[in-house]
């Protein structure tokens, strides 16, 4: 052979082996006529990945249906024991992915209709030729192959998002968990700085925590609220040990350097971007309801709440814990004191929430927070890391 004649046929060839691995759909042809139903068999037959399956009503067309998993149907839209319409929409029911060819002699604008919005994928009006019905199938097999790996891309897509969703959560867990580990290492060392107060931040971001979720804290702002506790006292890391572990009183003069420490101490932590929103917690957290605290006198509502659920926690703790110039009195105790002080030192509305808990629940709170705060200083080679 020439050739040129070897080059015009190569192409063919491979021509024809794609058509051949292309997948083909699994059709099942429904129609009352038998010369009908043979004639649309026939015709797509080398279209099918299988032998084409008949039915010869809609009831029979749907026991087809139970056993075999077909890509496309062509029905007849008016049969002896049912119609079109009513296949479609039980085929529906069962399957998104299924292709529908609806043929008719007649079709009123209310079948196109209904086959539109049973979504069926076409609607054929006898006679109707080979190539129309072919090219029917083709289309509606091209459109369903995209719907399907449409379906499953997306279906990709979603497995991979969730599964990097998932890895980055654990991720930022395992970042939060590192900062509250190098937190809580440094508060201990503070505490430890002052020995008759040692666990005391701890304490207090127990105390706080309890009563904040009986008032209905906002829970958006709760980690605020618990690193304010917690840090609360990081200023006194600004005053010197002659004044912070001075065994009596201090002296006005001294008194005034003390009361810098929520100043300086909303320093630290505004230049520490994600403590930024508990520095107002921090600065606050020795002013009294009505006015007469430190270091801005703010009163009522104008103290943040965060400060004033902080309010009780500290006097808990201070009232219950040994101090350089006094010794610590039972917890007993405590109540008469928030309710001598309510409205003055006070939030009188959080007064009344602190005190329907039992004693008894604030004694487990210190004893579980004083055991964390062992954990924590038991393993400094942690914090070096």
């Amino acid at each position: 052979m020439l050739p040129g004649k070897r080059h015009k046929r190569a192409p063919d060839r491979k021509v024809n082996a794609s058509v051949m691995s292309k997948p083909l759909p699994k059709i099942l042809v429904v129609d009352d006529e038998p010369s009908v139903r043979e004639f649309l068999t026939r015709a797509v037959s080398h279209m099918s990945r299988d032998a084409v399956g008949e039915a010869c009503s809609a009831n029979q067309a749907c026991e087809r249906m139970k056993n075999q998993d077909y890509d496309l149907i062509i029905s007849d839209l008016s049969m002896a024991d049912g119609n079109g319409m009513d296949l479609l929409a039980r085929a529906r029911e069962d399957r998104w992915d299924i292709g529908f060819i609806l043929i008719s002699g007649y079709a009123s604008t209310d079948h196109v209709i209904g086959a539109l919005r049973l979504q069926a994928s076409d609607f054929l009006i006898k006679p109707f030729s080979l190539a129309e019905i072919r090219d029917s199938v083709s289309r509606t097999y091209r459109h369903l192959q995209a719907q399907r790996e449409a379906r499953a891309y997306h279906g990709r897509l979603e497995t991979t998002v969730q599964r990097r969703t998932r890895d980055l959560e654990n991720a930022l867990r395992e970042v939060e968990s590192n900062y509250d580990a190098t937190l809580e290492a440094l508060v201990a060392a503070l505490d430890a700085r002052e020995h008759e107060t040692f666990s005391h931040s701890f304490r207090v971001r127990a105390y706080a925590s309890y009563l904040a979720r009986e008032i209905g804290y906002p829970p958006a702002h709760f980690p605020h609220l618990q690193h304010g506790a917690l840090l609360h006292d990081i200023g006194k890391i600004a005053i010197r040990d002659s004044i912070l572990l001075k065994p009596g009183r201090l002296t006005p003069e001294e008194w005034l350097e003390m009361k810098t420490h929520p100043i300086v101490g909303e320093t630290i932590l505004n230049h520490v971007a994600f403590l930024a929103p508990a520095a107002i917690i921090v600065r606050h957290h020795h002013e009294n309801f009505d006015g007469t605290g430190y270091p801005d006198g703010l009163a009522g509502e104008a103290i943040p709440l965060g400060s004033r659920v902080f309010a009780f926690a500290d006097t808990m703790d201070a009232m219950t814990s040994d101090r350089p110039y006094r010794k610590a009195v039972a917890f007993e105790a405590i109540r008469q004191e928030i309710l001598r002080c309510s409205g003055t030192q006070f939030d009188p509305h959080i007064a009344d929430a602190f005190l329907a808990i039992p004693i008894e629940r604030w004694k487990e709170l210190r004893a579980e927070a004083e055991v964390r705060d062992s954990a924590t200083t038991r393993l400094p080679e942690l914090v070096l890391v």
